[in-house]
Protein backbone atom coordinates (compact mmCIF):
# COMPACT_ATOMS: atom_id res chain seq x y z
CA UNK A 1 0.00 0.00 0.00
CA UNK A 2 2.68 2.37 1.39
CA UNK A 3 4.49 1.05 -2.07
CA UNK A 4 1.59 2.18 -4.30
CA UNK A 5 1.10 5.48 -2.86
CA UNK A 6 4.61 6.64 -3.22
CA UNK A 7 4.38 5.53 -6.80
CA UNK A 8 1.69 7.96 -7.55
CA UNK A 9 3.08 10.48 -5.69
CA UNK A 10 6.20 10.06 -7.52
CA UNK A 11 4.66 9.62 -11.00
CA UNK A 12 2.33 13.14 -10.16
CA UNK A 13 5.45 15.15 -9.53
CA UNK A 14 6.80 13.02 -12.74
CA UNK A 15 4.31 14.75 -14.76
CA UNK A 16 3.93 18.37 -12.92
CA UNK A 17 8.00 18.95 -13.85
CA UNK A 18 7.52 17.46 -17.32
CA UNK A 19 4.91 19.91 -18.15
CA UNK A 20 6.47 22.75 -17.97
CA UNK A 21 9.93 21.16 -19.49
CA UNK A 22 7.14 20.73 -22.16
CA UNK A 23 6.85 24.24 -22.69
CA UNK A 24 9.99 24.33 -25.03
CA UNK A 25 9.27 21.65 -26.84
CA UNK A 26 5.24 22.23 -28.27
CA UNK A 27 4.93 23.24 -31.54
CA UNK A 28 3.97 26.73 -31.37
CA UNK A 29 1.27 28.41 -33.60
CA UNK A 30 1.34 31.70 -34.80
CA UNK A 31 1.26 34.47 -32.44
CA UNK A 32 -1.63 36.46 -32.98
CA UNK A 33 -0.17 39.03 -30.67
CA UNK A 34 2.63 41.48 -31.71
CA UNK A 35 6.20 39.76 -32.03
CA UNK A 36 8.50 40.72 -29.79
CA UNK A 37 12.37 41.39 -30.99
CA UNK A 38 14.15 38.12 -31.07
CA UNK A 39 16.40 38.21 -27.37
CA UNK A 40 19.76 36.75 -28.97
CA UNK A 41 22.92 38.80 -29.44
CA UNK A 42 24.61 37.28 -32.27
CA UNK A 43 28.52 38.35 -31.27
CA UNK A 44 30.69 38.55 -34.39
CA UNK A 45 34.85 38.96 -34.44
CA UNK A 46 35.13 42.04 -33.62
CA UNK A 47 31.97 43.11 -32.44
CA UNK A 48 31.67 46.09 -30.46
CA UNK A 49 29.14 44.22 -27.97
CA UNK A 50 31.70 41.55 -26.88
CA UNK A 51 32.07 41.55 -23.68
CA UNK A 52 28.66 42.65 -22.81
CA UNK A 53 25.86 41.02 -21.15
CA UNK A 54 22.82 39.78 -23.72
CA UNK A 55 19.61 40.73 -23.38
CA UNK A 56 18.25 37.56 -22.61
CA UNK A 57 21.22 36.77 -19.70
CA UNK A 58 19.96 40.26 -18.22
CA UNK A 59 15.99 38.92 -18.62
CA UNK A 60 17.11 35.50 -16.94
CA UNK A 61 19.09 37.40 -13.99
CA UNK A 62 15.59 39.65 -13.35
CA UNK A 63 13.26 36.78 -13.64
CA UNK A 64 15.70 35.24 -11.08
CA UNK A 65 14.32 37.35 -8.34
CA UNK A 66 11.76 35.53 -6.12
CA UNK A 67 7.98 36.57 -6.64
CA UNK A 68 6.54 38.42 -3.87
CA UNK A 69 4.04 36.65 -1.89
CA UNK A 70 0.97 38.30 -2.63
CA UNK A 71 1.94 37.81 -6.93
CA UNK A 72 2.13 33.92 -5.43
CA UNK A 73 -0.96 33.68 -4.04
CA UNK A 74 -2.65 35.05 -7.01
CA UNK A 75 -1.00 32.72 -9.66
CA UNK A 76 -2.32 30.13 -7.27
CA UNK A 77 -5.62 31.08 -6.78
CA UNK A 78 -5.46 31.78 -10.88
CA UNK A 79 -4.33 28.23 -11.78
CA UNK A 80 -7.29 26.96 -8.90
CA UNK A 81 -9.69 28.93 -10.79
CA UNK A 82 -9.02 27.91 -14.67
CA UNK A 83 -7.05 24.36 -14.22
CA UNK A 84 -7.23 22.97 -10.77
CA UNK A 85 -5.67 19.81 -11.53
CA UNK A 86 -3.12 21.85 -12.82
CA UNK A 87 -2.96 23.73 -9.37
CA UNK A 88 -2.90 20.83 -7.31
CA UNK A 89 0.29 19.49 -9.52
CA UNK A 90 2.26 23.10 -8.56
CA UNK A 91 1.60 22.47 -5.05
CA UNK A 92 3.33 19.17 -4.87
CA UNK A 93 6.48 20.73 -6.66
CA UNK A 94 6.42 23.28 -3.87
CA UNK A 95 7.76 19.98 -1.75
CA UNK A 96 9.40 17.47 -3.67
CA UNK A 97 10.62 20.18 -6.87
CA UNK A 98 11.00 23.47 -5.54
CA UNK A 99 12.80 24.96 -8.75
CA UNK A 100 10.11 24.05 -10.95
CA UNK A 101 7.87 25.10 -8.55
CA UNK A 102 9.29 28.71 -8.64
CA UNK A 103 9.35 28.36 -12.26
CA UNK A 104 5.96 27.49 -12.52
CA UNK A 105 4.91 30.41 -10.21
CA UNK A 106 6.48 32.67 -12.47
CA UNK A 107 5.50 31.35 -15.86
CA UNK A 108 1.70 31.77 -14.19
CA UNK A 109 2.63 35.46 -13.31
CA UNK A 110 3.83 36.36 -16.62
CA UNK A 111 0.29 34.53 -17.92
CA UNK A 112 -1.34 37.05 -15.48
CA UNK A 113 0.39 40.05 -16.20
CA UNK A 114 -0.36 39.93 -19.91
CA UNK A 115 -4.31 39.02 -19.20
CA UNK A 116 -3.80 42.49 -17.08
CA UNK A 117 -2.83 44.31 -20.03
CA UNK A 118 -6.07 43.05 -21.85
CA UNK A 119 -8.54 43.07 -19.10
CA UNK A 120 -9.36 46.93 -19.34
CA UNK A 121 -8.04 47.97 -23.12
CA UNK A 122 -9.34 45.05 -25.12
CA UNK A 123 -12.00 42.82 -23.52
CA UNK A 124 -12.30 40.33 -26.90
CA UNK A 125 -8.89 39.66 -26.53
CA UNK A 126 -8.77 39.03 -22.73
CA UNK A 127 -11.35 36.22 -23.21
CA UNK A 128 -9.55 34.60 -26.44
CA UNK A 129 -6.54 34.95 -24.23
CA UNK A 130 -7.40 33.36 -21.34
CA UNK A 131 -9.25 30.74 -22.98
CA UNK A 132 -6.31 29.72 -25.16
CA UNK A 133 -4.28 29.75 -22.21
CA UNK A 134 -6.75 27.29 -20.58
CA UNK A 135 -6.15 25.01 -23.54
CA UNK A 136 -2.37 25.01 -23.64
CA UNK A 137 -2.47 24.43 -20.31
CA UNK A 138 -4.52 21.23 -20.68
CA UNK A 139 -2.21 20.47 -23.81
CA UNK A 140 0.45 20.54 -21.68
CA UNK A 141 -0.86 18.29 -18.87
CA UNK A 142 -1.96 15.61 -21.21
CA UNK A 143 0.85 15.70 -23.53
CA UNK A 144 3.13 14.80 -20.18
CA UNK A 145 0.56 12.51 -19.05
CA UNK A 146 0.80 10.94 -22.83
CA UNK A 147 4.53 10.69 -22.87
CA UNK A 148 4.43 8.43 -19.32
CA UNK A 149 1.56 6.32 -19.72
CA UNK A 150 0.69 6.67 -23.44
CA UNK A 151 -3.29 5.83 -22.77
CA UNK A 152 -5.49 5.92 -26.17
CA UNK A 153 -7.62 8.21 -24.40
CA UNK A 154 -4.73 10.71 -23.30
CA UNK A 155 -4.02 11.19 -26.86
CA UNK A 156 -7.87 11.49 -28.28
CA UNK A 157 -8.46 14.03 -26.05
CA UNK A 158 -5.35 15.60 -26.80
CA UNK A 159 -5.80 15.88 -30.33
CA UNK A 160 -9.49 17.35 -29.69
CA UNK A 161 -7.42 20.02 -27.92
CA UNK A 162 -5.54 21.00 -30.25
CA UNK A 163 -8.15 21.47 -32.91
CA UNK A 164 -9.74 23.82 -30.34
CA UNK A 165 -6.57 25.67 -30.23
CA UNK A 166 -6.09 26.41 -33.86
CA UNK A 167 -10.02 27.48 -33.71
CA UNK A 168 -9.31 29.83 -30.98
CA UNK A 169 -6.15 30.96 -32.87
CA UNK A 170 -8.53 31.91 -36.20
CA UNK A 171 -10.91 33.53 -33.80
CA UNK A 172 -7.59 35.74 -32.48
CA UNK A 173 -6.16 36.24 -35.78
CA UNK A 174 -9.96 37.73 -37.06
CA UNK A 175 -10.16 39.56 -33.82
CA UNK A 176 -6.78 41.28 -35.34
CA UNK A 177 -7.79 41.55 -38.41
CA UNK A 178 -11.02 43.82 -37.44
CA UNK A 179 -8.59 45.70 -35.48
CA UNK A 180 -6.25 46.46 -38.54
CA UNK A 181 -8.86 47.30 -40.39
CA UNK A 182 -10.44 49.97 -38.26
CA UNK A 183 -6.79 51.05 -38.11
CA UNK A 184 -6.37 51.25 -42.35
CA UNK A 185 -9.80 52.92 -42.38
CA UNK A 186 -8.57 56.20 -39.77
CA UNK A 187 -5.22 56.14 -42.01
CA UNK A 188 -7.20 56.37 -45.18
CA UNK A 189 -8.89 58.96 -43.74
CA UNK A 190 -6.18 61.05 -42.39
CA UNK A 191 -4.19 60.43 -46.04
CA UNK A 192 -7.47 62.09 -47.73
CA UNK A 193 -7.91 64.73 -45.01
CA UNK A 194 -4.26 66.00 -45.84
CA UNK A 195 -4.52 65.62 -49.90
CA UNK A 196 -7.53 68.12 -49.93
CA UNK A 197 -6.33 70.41 -47.30
CA UNK A 198 -2.33 69.84 -48.04
CA UNK A 199 -1.82 74.12 -48.30
CA UNK A 200 -4.02 74.76 -44.99
CA UNK A 201 -2.03 72.13 -43.47
CA UNK A 202 1.58 73.85 -44.41
CA UNK A 203 0.02 77.56 -43.41
CA UNK A 204 -0.58 76.27 -40.38
CA UNK A 205 2.39 74.68 -39.79
CA UNK A 206 4.21 77.52 -41.02
CA UNK A 207 2.46 79.88 -38.84
CA UNK A 208 3.00 77.83 -35.76
CA UNK A 209 7.01 78.25 -35.93
CA UNK A 210 6.59 81.83 -37.07
CA UNK A 211 5.22 82.63 -33.92
CA UNK A 212 7.65 80.25 -31.89
CA UNK A 213 10.33 82.07 -33.35
CA UNK A 214 8.78 85.12 -32.67
CA UNK A 215 8.47 84.39 -29.01
CA UNK A 216 11.91 83.36 -28.58
CA UNK A 217 13.29 86.29 -30.33
CA UNK A 218 11.37 88.39 -27.31
CA UNK A 219 12.89 86.78 -24.84
CA UNK A 220 16.37 86.83 -26.09
CA UNK A 221 15.45 90.77 -26.18
CA UNK A 222 14.47 91.32 -22.74
CA UNK A 223 17.18 89.10 -21.65
CA UNK A 224 19.79 91.55 -23.15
Amino acid sequence: MLFTHMKIRNLSCLIAGLVFCLCGSLVSFVNAEKPAQSETVSISKGDSSKGKPSKSSEKNRKNSHPLNVEREKLALEFAKSHHPELAKLIQRLKKHKPREYKRAIRDLDNTLTRLERFKNRDGERYRLTLERWEIDSRIRLLAARVSVMGSSEDKSELKSLIKQRVDLQLELLKHDQKLAEKRVQKLQKSIEEIEQNRNKFVDAEFNKINRSIKKSGQKDKKQK
